[in-house]
């Protein structure tokens, strides 16, 4: 989902010298975390904004299925009966039905001061960080207040410039977190990561597809498949239909109609050969001529732009500037 369906654009920063002019955008919603983003001796007030909205997820209640009446879920005492959430304690069991009761206040001294900041700790480049590592929960960074403005730029368009991404960590519902910064043009977002010793091993499944073998025809077919697949993405085309599908399905079950089940379309079983040969030459088929003068990178014709990712004044698919904020992440780590 682009940045766009979430923010709405404020006026622009007043530009300072050697700082490229940028806009700021305001979230919709209530910040998940504030903090200092600090880099050495800079600190920079922040907020983090989700990167995503669940608005639009389907969701649905449970009923009885006799008398229809909603399922109701109640906090319980074996010995009182029901119990109101402010009677509800947070304990930590140190043996068997024995708790030690502790408090948010107390909770709260444990947490260090600098834990209420996002300090990066490394700068790295983008193909050094694993997908795997994602945890999938993504934030917008922005800052805090206009005095934090022209410091946050300056760290953005520095990270930018150099196409470098930074790791730190910082506390996040109560527990401490691994973090991704990147920048996406004028922002910074952030993306929570697993530890590394989060991740499951699988030497085993690695050892048993080192084994086989692929011949010089099979690499060479299926890299021309994805050559002739490799087209500007149309992320607007790309939408959840669920609730769609559902609004559908209601509909005809209040007007006592049943929707038609989705015909399957058998895919004929060939050999791996001949099924990269009859891709290939379908996806050749179906790629469109191209039209007029392809676009070029302005600054990679000066000779400015010895990566892409740096490539900031053009509107090129190679541009942060031109890209979707999927795509820059791929653009990215290129």
């Amino acid at each position: 989902m682009s940045a766009n369906a979430l923010v709405d654009f404020a006026e622009p920063i007043q530009q300072s010298p050697g700082i490229t002019q940028s806009i700021v955008p305001t979230p919709r919603g209530r910040a998940s975390w504030s903090g200092l983003l600090r880099l050495s001796l800079v600190a920079v007030p922040v907020k983090a904004y989700p990167a995503s909205t669940s608005s639009h997820d389907v969701h649905f209640n449970q009923l009885h299925a006799d008398c229809g009446q909603r399922i109701r879920y109640e906090k319980h005492c074996p010995v009182h009966g029901k119990v109101e959430a402010t009677a509800i304690a947070s304990g930590y069991p140190v043996a068997p039905e024995r708790y030690v009761i502790i408090e948010e206040a107390e909770l709260e001294k444990l947490r260090p001061a600098q834990d209420r900041a996002l300090t990066l700790e490394r700068f790295l480049e983008p193909g050094q960080v694993d997908p795997v590592l994602y945890s999938g929960r993504s934030l917008y960074l922005l800052p805090d207040g206009p005095a934090a403005r022209h410091p946050y730029a300056v760290l953005a368009q520095a990270m930018q410039e150099r196409g470098k991404w930074a790791i730190g960590r910082m506390v996040l519902s109560c527990r401490r977190h691994l973090a991704l910064l990147r920048p996406s043009r004028c922002l910074l977002a952030l993306h929570v990561l697993h530890y590394p010793a989060q991740l499951r091993a699988s030497p085993g499944v690695e050892g048993e597809l080192r084994s086989g073998s692929v011949s010089a025809e099979e690499e060479k077919l299926a890299g021309m498949l994805i050559d002739a697949s490799s087209q500007p993405v149309p992320w607007s085309e790309y939408r959840d239909d669920s609730a769609d599908k559902l609004h559908a399905l209601v509909e005809a079950s209040l007007q006592g109609q049943a929707l038609a089940a989705p015909v399957v379309e058998e895919a004929p079983v060939l050999q791996l050969l001949d099924a990269l040969k009859q891709s290939v030459a379908t996806a050749v088929a179906a790629t469109p001529a191209p039209t007029g003068t392809p676009p070029v990178c302005k600054a990679k014709a000066k000779g400015k732009c010895p990566r892409r990712s740096a490539c900031l004044n053009c509107s090129h698919p190679c541009s942060p500037a031109g890209a979707s904020p999927l795509t820059q992440r791929s653009i990215s780590s290129k």
